[in-house]
């Protein structure tokens, strides 16, 4: 094995025992949970704080419309025109709505992920899978394997994948993926 297969080979084993510490200690179930709580919080508040009163003027280049006004919109993507204070009325109640649906749809997305989230990164579901045998440095059977990868950043991006088994008494190995 030469230096610099044998710096991958240990990166490889300090990724998967990172891995294996965070799901142990439940970080990765918080992480996860917390970010899809703040996203669902998001689109919750984008849902409920969306538009204005209903009754309120409309305004067209920041002046506000009167019934009889007509707005006149200059647009290249084709949604220009000119427009009566009750197309006005109905444009931004339009909008209103696309944006409400985006919030509550995030926030629906978010509180269905999260039942998923919980129970695969559940702390008491051990990393990896179980590897048949005792362990060749204790001799229990405590041995668990996983695919890992390693990527290293220069002027390219190196991946280095291997099947790394861990055991509770510090043994590890990697064989390489084939």
């Amino acid at each position: 094995m030469n230096g610099a297969s044998g710096s991958m080979t240990n990166a490889l084993i300090d990724k998967a025992r990172a891995e294996r510490e965070r799901r142990r200690s439940g970080r990765s179930r918080t992480t996860a949970l917390m970010v899809l709580a703040v996203l669902g919080g998001i689109g919750l508040l984008l849902a409920l704080t969306v538009g204005g009163d209903p009754n309120e003027p409309p305004t067209c280049d920041d002046r506000t419309m009167t019934r009889g006004d007509v707005c006149m919109i200059y647009s290249s993507g084709g949604g220009g025109g000119s427009f009566s204070y009750d197309e006005m009325v109905d444009r931004r109640e339009s909008s209103d709505s696309v944006l409400r649906g985006i919030g509550f749809g995030l926030a629906g997305l978010c509180a269905v992920l999260m039942i998923p989230a919980a129970t695969r990164l559940d702390p008491a579901t051990p990393w990896g899978d179980p590897v048949t045998g005792p362990c060749p440095r204790c001799g229990k059977p405590n041995r668990r394997e996983r695919k890992t990868t390693h990527s290293t950043q220069g002027r390219t991006t190196s991946y280095y994948t291997g099947i790394v088994t861990l055991c509770t008494c510090g043994y590890s190995e990697v064989r390489r993926r084939p």
